[in-house]
């Protein structure tokens, strides 16, 4: 008998994102307090962790993912990303990367290159404290691969890897992580990334459309910390 196959059979050649396999340090949950006011430091490049390496390490978590060098454009790219996703919200006030002096940010890349978690975590927290906030928001970028094709028909998909942190102010300790490490693969090779691939609208991603999916939903898991302070 003749069958004809429906249009899912065709949408199972399209697209979902599945994990890359990198063994990480478990990450302590910690109490998250109510935030009136959080600096953004935005997203920063993480060098490999030896010449010709393909392997790079978060300097505040110690996790390892599999990186690159990755440019400036890409962290400003990273940095704009989460401003439009996070600057509406109605938990708290922002303070722009914009609005922390060109100062904080050298010393700080400085500081992240000698991977002194405490030297770095102090001096994130003096940041802070000098802009009266609760807390600050950073994250750090490991991976960008562009896709080779196009929409429909990519011949190297796109992979990104990147994490956020939320370090508060009065101990300079880091009460949130999230970290996204991902490669798109296609939807008949993971069906249980159905979410993804329907809000990649059935498409091939570029690095940017696969980033954005990630730090949206980082954004979304931090703001539902915040309901607990709504009154």
């Amino acid at each position: 008998m003749k069958r004809s196959f429906p249009t899912l059979i065709l949408i199972l050649s399209f697209v979902s994102v599945i994990s890359c396999s990198f063994r990480r340090n478990e990450i302590q949950k910690e109490e998250i307090p109510c935030l009136k006011r959080v600096v953004i430091l935005g997203f920063r490049p993480v060098s490999p962790i030896f010449k010709g390496s393909s392997y790079v390490r978060c300097p505040i978590s110690n996790n390892t993912f599999r990186g690159e060098r990755v440019s400036e454009d890409v962290t400003a790219t990273m940095t704009n990303l989460f401003l439009k996703h996070i600057s509406n919200n109605k938990y708290f006030e922002i303070v722009m990367p914009q609005m922390v002096e060109n100062e904080f940010l050298d010393l700080y890349q400085v500081i992240d290159n000698t991977r002194k978690k405490e030297i770095l975590l102090n001096y994130i927290r003096q940041i802070g404290l000098a802009f009266d906030a609760d807390a600050v928001l950073l994250g750090h970028v490991f991976r960008w691969e562009e896709r080779v094709g196009s929409d429909f028909s990519a011949i190297k998909p796109a992979s990104v890897s990147f994490d956020l942190h939320l370090i508060e102010t009065e101990k300079g300790k880091v009460v949130w992580t999230e970290e996204f490490d991902k490669t798109q693969r296609s939807l008949s090779e993971n069906l249980l990334e159905i979410k993804t691939f329907i809000k990649g609208k059935a498409r091939w991603l570029t690095a940017k459309g696969l980033a954005d999916i990630g730090i949206s939903e980082m954004v979304k898991k931090l703001l539902k910390t915040q309901r607990k302070c709504e009154k």
